[in-house]
Parts: structure tokens; sequence; C-alpha cells
């Protein structure tokens, strides 16, 4: 099978494609550094697995796992983040991600967690697995009451975007940008775009 990485950082990269080549049947392997670059791969070829992480420089990664389920790309995928798993796991997962794992993880598990999706598996680090299994814990942060969409908006918002900007980027009209805006605010008790900063950066959402 094809596989496609998309990283912005080099050696990550390049440990992604290592582990990688060495699972069975692999055709070619193909590493982009851009969420843009890595949309372009996606539509000129056909892949079977995906590792795409989630925080590169020109678009958050929830975008291009958006843009897979709109055009209902048939491809296995996991996310590798340095964010921990309860920030953004339920948000890939809901979005068609198969596994999600931390950059944190050992060499071990991030080789395992390739190696289950891969083989059409799923792979859930057993830390947050527990979460799953027991429920929604009472001290669940407060953008983990977001949906897919709103969480897109908000860490654009944070990012010091603007309506126009982030209309843009995910193809939504301006007033619809703002709704969800409205909505972000309410639902994380905050009052504007300056204290999403702060609450993202305190949160290491953003850097």
């Amino acid at each position: 099978m094809n596989i496609l990485i998309v990283d912005d950082h080099v050696v990550m990269r390049k440990g992604l494609k290592a582990l990688a080549s060495g699972l069975a049947n692999v055709k070619q392997i193909d590493e982009a550094t851009s969420a843009e670059e890595g949309l372009q791969f996606l539509k000129k070829n056909d892949y079977g697995m995906l590792i795409l992480d989630l925080h590169l420089p020109d678009r958050n990664g929830l975008d291009v796992l958006q843009y897979i389920k709109d055009c209902d790309i048939d491809c296995r995928i996991i996310v590798i983040s340095f964010h921990p798993e309860e920030h953004f796991a339920r948000q890939a997962f809901n979005l068609g991600a198969s596994g999600y794992i931390s950059k944190s993880a050992s060499y071990d598990e991030i080789r395992l967690a390739i190696q289950k999706v891969a083989g059409g598996g799923k792979y859930v680090p057993a830390r947050y697995a527990e979460k799953i299994a027991f429920g929604k814990s009472t001290d669940a942060l407060p953008h983990e009451v977001l949906s897919e969409r709103e969480l897109q908006v908000m860490l654009y918002l944070a990012g010091g975007k603007t309506i126009a900007e982030i209309s843009n980027a995910l193809h939504i009209a301006d007033k619809t940008v703002s709704t969800y805006r409205a909505r972000i605010l309410d639902k994380m008790g905050m009052k504007n775009n300056a204290e999403l900063t702060i609450y993202a950066l305190n949160n290491k959402l953003i850097v």
C-alpha cells in the first residue's frame, strides 16, 4: 500500500518513515510538510494509510481530517501529536481517525500504533481507553465540550485569525463563523478572543 506522512518536523518524519517502512506490502511512502501539501497528495494519489500530525504550520490537522471525511476518502488514519490524548483524541476519532498517539509516547508504542492501524485495526492508548470506558471525566476541560467544527474555529480564533480568514480556510460563510464564535465563547464561559488565546496557550493547544 501507499503511505502518506504529514509532519513539518523532518526528524519526526524520518522516524515515522523508518517505522512505516517495516510494514508488510508497503509500495511507496510520500512525505508532506504542511496541511496544504498533504491535501495535494491526497487529491492526486490513493493511500492505504495516512500518518498525520495535528499541529501543522498552515492549518491544523483537524481540517485535513474534515476534508477526508467530506470527500469520503478511504484511508486508514493515525494521528500523532505533541498534544496529550485528552485534548484532541475524541475529535480525531469522530472525524474518522483509527488511532491517536502522543509524540511523547515511546518508540515501541508508536510502532505498535502504526502496525495496528496499518493492519485495519484501531489504536487507543490504554490511559485514554479508560476514560472512554468509564465515561467523561467530571473535570473535563472547557474545550472538550466543543464540537469538532467548533474546536477548529476556536483554534483559529485563538491563533489570531480573522473571521474572513477562517471563512476562507474552512470554506464557510463569515456569518457562520461568527455564529460558531458566539457558541464557543458561551460554551467555554469566555468573553472575547483574547481569553481564548490565553486559554489555548496555557493548555498548549497552540504554540
